[in-house]
């Protein structure tokens, strides 16, 4: 079965232009995310898998679906070395 991510519980999420600020709140640091990334953090409202976000995204944006889950999956790493995410 594939692994589902969602957004940990103690963020705070404000939308910025086209970009997303995100406070967490557990450790008081600031994470600033461009509009792809916003997209991918407004698509972790509910638990997904990459599979549906790559598919999600590459309908979505010009990229390639081996480009895209390349991204998705080092963003995933990074959003979750930062407590930002949580997998289920």
């Amino acid at each position: 079965m594939e692994q589902l991510f969602r957004r940990s519980g103690d963020i705070f999420a404000a939308p910025l232009d086209e970009s997303v600020l995100l406070l967490n709140a557990e450790t008081g640091r600031y994470h600033g995310l461009n509009g792809v990334a916003a997209r991918i953090w407004e698509m972790l409202e509910q638990p997904v898998g990459e599979a549906e976000l790559v598919s999600g995204l590459v309908a979505e944006f010009d990229v390639t679906p081996e480009e895209c889950r390349r991204e998705v999956s080092a963003f995933l790493t990074h959003l979750r070395d930062r407590g930002l995410l949580s997998a289920e």
